[in-house]
């Protein structure tokens, strides 16, 4: 079973952060791997990494878990999964618009934006619907 932080962050427009993954060829909320569950910790540390923003800067709440089953694309078959999703606030301003970081494209989506993406609701719908019922 994969266990995984979905990390969570907008700006003032209520715009969500997803970046470009190749493996998925998609745009997709930052996310990492978890051993065993919680741990903001590891989440903080995956945003100082990608995002190049100061630890003490960042805020990160737990705000639920869900296991569900989803189709893995790099492994091509169905796999039970555990989505822990943290919601970021960060005491950093990041670009409104388009951004690249360390060759990692990023770009801001509405909720409506993620919505109507047809690739991000191929592989990523059940996450966008996750967020829209944590009302994150």
């Amino acid at each position: 079973m994969g266990v995984h932080a979905i990390i969570v962050i907008k700006n003032e427009k209520n715009e969500y952060l997803q970046y470009f993954d190749n493996r998925w060829n998609s745009f997709l909320f930052l996310n990492c791997k978890l051993l065993n569950g919680e741990n903001a910790d590891i989440v903080k540390d995956v945003i100082v990494d990608k995002l190049n923003v100061k630890k003490e800067l960042i805020k990160v709440s737990l705000v639920g878990n869900k296991k569900h089953e989803k189709f893995s694309e790099s492994d091509k078959i169905q796999k039970e999964y555990v989505h822990y999703f943290y919601k970021v606030d960060l005491n950093e301003k990041l670009n409104n618009e388009e951004f690249e970081i360390n060759g990692i494209q990023y770009k801001w989506f509405s909720y409506a934006d993620l919505l109507n993406d047809k690739r991000i609701q191929q592989v990523n719908s059940d996450i966008v619907q996750f967020v829209k019922e944590f009302d994150i």
